[in-house]
């Protein structure tokens, strides 16, 4: 396997430009049909708006949320293929920070982005597209995912926590709209991890 390239710091940095974008979610709906009442799972991954004409609430911007993990999904492989690394292999313990960058709305004075979407509903979006893709079972052949190594790491599992900065912020000129991605080989901060350990007197082995 290529060993990963990395900053001087032991962490490696990608930066992701555009609009973060929550994870998709799905809601359950009452359906009637043919006379029965059906359970149906309803995707939520698009805008709304308020035809001036109508009056009605109007779906717009289809899938807008998977396309954004597409885009980071394709920025980081293309990083990947020209730095020439390989995904952080099954069950290696990584340590991942995310630094989100979002569009302040103009009626929003807030110094920070407190309210929702949350953080966790960010970083989710990011986990999910980064992770390998499970294989399927299609008449009864396994069909492998298309990212079977995954494309940053193998599955968010081995995530044992979080690198500083993982926040998010208002955008701003120097800093547009985006994500930066910072991962780190906890193999290469082991010496870190241990001396925060003993000094916060961590009953944990490193």
């Amino acid at each position: 396997m290529i060993k990963p390239r990395i900053a001087k710091d032991g962490i490696l940095k990608i930066r992701v430009y555009g609009e973060p974008q929550p994870v998709p979610k799905t809601h359950t709906a009452i359906v009637k049909r043919g006379g029965k009442t059906l359970l149906m799972p309803v995707s939520t991954d698009y805008r709304t708006r308020t035809n001036p004409i109508t009056g009605q609430v109007e779906k717009y911007a289809h899938g807008y949320k998977k396309k954004w993990q597409v885009h980071v999904q394709k920025t980081v492989l293309a990083y990947m293929a020209r730095s020439a690394l390989d995904p952080f292999p099954k069950n290696h313990p990584i340590l991942l920070g995310l630094l989100f960058f979002l569009t302040r709305p103009p009626s929003n004075k807030r110094p920070f982005p407190s309210q929702a979407p949350d953080y966790d509903n960010y970083a989710y979006a990011i986990w999910n597209c980064l992770k390998r893709t499970p294989a399927k079972t299609k008449n009864n052949v396994r069909v492998e995912g298309r990212f079977s190594d995954g494309v940053l790491f193998y599955d968010d599992d081995q995530i044992i926590g979080s690198l500083v900065p993982s926040f998010k912020l208002w955008a701003t000129e120097a800093d547009p709209p985006g994500v930066l991605i910072s991962v780190c080989d906890l193999n290469q901060m082991r010496h870190a991890v241990r001396d925060y350990m003993q000094e916060s007197e961590l009953p944990l082995t490193v």
